[in-house]
């Protein structure tokens, strides 16, 4: 039986494209990626039944949820080509907060990966942390709508709130990020350029992959199906079950019942299924606000 076409939905409705979203977050992308973003471009499995993405949130982080672009054969090339431009168009002073961040665990000399890794692995975990998954942070709401700043004062954030701080650090800090929304794993992690090549970076469990070469793997190779989502499904494992044996302290549970059944449950992660998991993503770009000296 052929399946009913799914209308297509006004990406500038309101419940998509809050009016509470900064203009400034918002981008146009070509008329031909219209069949290719947000809701109407989703694969059956993952067709939204109240037409929209992100429910929880909203302004920028609804939008942000509803504006991206699915990874598919037709935008392949696209998205990892023209679609983000490469260079920072960053004006110091525009998020001191994140300047004064990454300037700590950033040093001249690094090459762009060593800086983006420092920012991950070392910035990341006091920045913004997770309420629900470790290292934890106290629990938190979604429709916090918070701009950067108060998103990085308030130290925590959910897994899209987490890759904004995680991007806007690469930014400051002149590398390139965007977010990349994962459907299979419902989680939303980052995309960072350096040295040539855009990376995956987890920016909630903090850690990336490498391929058999040694070098990072972007989220198009750790969702190819093949070799590289393997190598991709090996790094989350290994950094499950190093997590696993983290102390209660170090998790941040309150006791030890529940940092137990979360390892009981990370444990359970296995590399054979992750490897074959049907993953999809879709990919957003993270304008810049203005200066605020920009009249």
């Amino acid at each position: 039986m052929t399946q009913p076409e799914r209308p297509f939905l006004d990406l500038d409705a309101p419940e998509r494209n809050p009016p509470s979203t900064p203009p400034w977050a918002r981008e146009t992308v070509p008329g031909w990626l219209a069949p290719y973003q947000g809701v109407n471009g989703a694969p059956e499995r993952f067709a939204s039944k109240k037409g929209y993405y992100g429910g929880p949130c909203e302004g920028i982080d609804r939008y942000q949820a509803n504006a991206f672009i699915w990874y598919t054969p037709a935008t392949a090339s696209y998205l990892y080509t023209d679609y983000t431009p490469v260079p920072v168009d960053y004006r110091p002073g525009t998020l001191p907060g994140y300047e004064a961040l990454a300037a700590r665990f950033t040093k001249p000399g690094d090459s762009e990966t060593e800086r983006a890794l420092a920012l991950l692995t070392r910035a990341m975990p006091e920045a913004c942390r997770h309420p629900g998954m470790p290292p934890l942070a106290p629990p938190t709401r979604a429709d916090r709508n918070l701009d950067d700043e108060a998103l990085l004062a308030s130290r925590c954030g959910w897994c899209n709130e987490q890759a904004r701080v995680f991007i806007r650090l690469c930014q400051v800090s002149g590398l390139q990020g965007r977010l990349i929304h994962l459907y299979g794993q419902n989680h939303t992690i980052a995309e960072f350029y350096a040295d040539g090549a855009w990376a995956l970076a987890d920016a909630s469990s903090l850690f990336v992959a490498a391929g058999p070469d040694g070098r990072l793997l972007s989220a198009a190779a750790c969702h190819d199906g093949a070799a590289n989502q393997r190598c991709y499904a090996e790094a989350k494992v290994r950094r499950m079950r190093e997590m696993c044996g983290w102390s209660r302290e170090a998790l941040g549970f309150a006791d030890d019942d529940a940092a137990q059944r979360w390892r009981d449950n990370a444990a359970r992660l296995e590399v054979d299924e992750l490897a074959t998991r049907e993953i999809h993503f879709g990919v957003m770009n993270t304008p810049l606000p203005p200066h605020p000296g920009r009249g």
